[in-house]
């Protein structure tokens, strides 16, 4: 008696195993023995294996110790702003221990997903958060140099009665866009972080459903996906005000071998949002893609340099343009151009840095932090990452060079192209074995004066993982 959770995929490969049986009977239909030249037998009858049943309940994840060196700059205008008070040593280690489980259960038509994560951290700087660098309101500070967190990061529920329809509820990623560094059209997802765009990120609580349809000719499939976003005090906060409800869609296409995406979201509270995206293969190892977005009724915080502020209200518009390529020594490249509508332009950056400057020196003068306050309520969209107008990211990975396996080194730059500076970051990962992995990486922002990588809290940051997977 099969199992209940032999699965659609056993059946086929069953009968495939079965029909190939059949054909070699029936080229040899007279022979169910063959004799060699000296008279042996060898008997050609053997039993079918059973297909192996998938287990409904399946754990896995990793164990993430992270070390970090961070070498402070003294003389950059957010150090000034953050530490005026109580100066930092100019060199801080960091330490951060992750327990980051997943783990599935399926039973027929249903699945149950989830990956929590549990960080205990501890930090030699005296205040703030600094693993991670803006730590997310869960991150609890129990003692002065000690941090704890729980945080489901994934957790949902499927529905899929057959491959052309899924119905999901729960926290999930949605990975909309094809960018790699960036994705202006992922509307209801968390932004990635520049520096490590492969990091896993925390999902919101949604529900969504995906209709699929194929079809003959240039257009080869055609989707949909609705999605429900709830926002509320305890959930997505972020998101949208307290009380909204996001709704969101995006229909794909595939059409004569280009992916496109069509994207929207909107709700109470929320500015209405508009995005296409698309990606193509032109060669087996030459990759392009793309993403536009449009935002309705953007408003944009701006400062002078006396700690003014002021909205500034307009509809911005954001894309995207890159390529993947590798190459016959599996060398990989990615590079793309990334236009943020909703950023700072230099100019409006050198005012922002211009009021720290003033604040500062007013500080010294007469103790008085009036401005270095209206700064750091003004730092709450300017400090935030990728806030320039234009960028460009290129990344390098090459798979074992010199023969040595299992190692590869990368080389990551991203130049803010507005103010003229940019960051530099190396990275090298080896898997001692299939279980095990080191990383390495340093992060080295330059540029000049006022600008977003020059004026960096941070000179270097050197970094060192050791993660074990089971």
């Amino acid at each position: 008696m099969r199992s209940a959770f032999f699965t659609p995929i056993a059946k086929p490969l069953m009968a495939t195993l079965a029909a190939l049986m059949f054909l070699a009977h029936a080229l040899c239909p007279a022979i169910a023995l063959a004799q060699d030249a000296e008279g042996d037998e060898y008997d050609l009858d053997f039993e079918i294996p059973e297909a192996e049943t998938p287990k409904p309940f399946n754990l896995w994840g990793r164990v993430e110790q992270r070390s970090i060196a961070r070498f402070l700059d003294t003389d950059a205008l957010l150090y000034k702003q953050r530490f005026y008070q109580e100066p930092e040593d100019s060199l801080l280690a960091d330490f951060l221990l992750s327990l980051k489980p997943e783990v599935s259960y399926k039973w027929t038509e249903v699945s149950l997903y989830a990956r929590p994560r549990f960080d205990i951290a501890w930090s030699e700087a005296k205040r703030g958060g600094t693993v991670p660098d803006e730590p997310s309101e869960e991150f609890l500070r129990d003692e002065e140099h000690w941090a704890s967190q729980v945080l489901l990061e994934e957790g949902f529920a499927t529905w899929r009665p057959s491959h052309a329809f899924t119905l999901e509820a729960g926290k999930k990623v949605l990975n909309w866009g094809k960018g790699y560094a960036w994705n202006p059209v992922a509307f209801v997802s968390r932004p990635k972080d520049v520096d490590d765009p492969d990091y896993a990120r925390e999902g919101y609580v949604l529900a969504y459903a995906d209709a699929i349809k194929s079809f003959d000719g240039p257009l080869t499939n055609i989707a949909f996906t609705p999605v429900l976003v709830p926002v509320g005090e305890d959930v997505n906060a972020d998101l949208a005000d307290d009380g909204s409800l996001v709704y969101a869609g995006k229909l794909y296409f595939l059409l004569m071998d280009t992916d496109i995406d069509l994207l929207f979201a909107t709700g109470e509270d929320y500015d209405t949002r508009y995005g296409l995206d698309f990606s193509r293969n032109l060669s087996s190892n030459l990759e392009i893609h793309g993403e536009a977005a449009l935002r309705l009724d953007y408003d944009k915080t701006l400062t002078d340099t006396q700690g003014n502020l002021r909205t500034e209200r307009y509809d911005a518009y954001s894309f995207l343009l890159g390529l993947r390529y590798l190459n016959a020594y599996d060398t990989t490249f990615i590079a793309e151009y990334y236009h943020n509508g909703e950023g700072y332009s230099p100019s409006e950056m050198d005012d922002y840095f211009t009021l720290i400057e003033n604040g500062y020196a007013q500080y010294l003068e007469t103790g008085n932090d009036r401005l270095l306050k209206r700064s750091n309520l003004a730092g709450q969209d300017f400090n935030q990452s990728s806030v320039g107008r234009d960028y460009l990211y290129f990344r390098v990975s090459q798979k074992e060079p010199f023969d040595i396996l299992y190692l590869t080194p990368t080389l990551t730059v991203i130049a803010n192209l507005g103010d003229q500076s940019f960051s530099i970051n190396p990275e090298v990962s080896y898997l001692i074995r299939s279980d095990l992995e080191l990383r390495t990486r340093l992060i080295m922002p330059f540029g000049p004066e006022k600008s977003e990588f020059g004026e960096k809290l941070q000179d270097a940051r050197t970094e060192f993982w050791i993660t074990y997977f089971f």
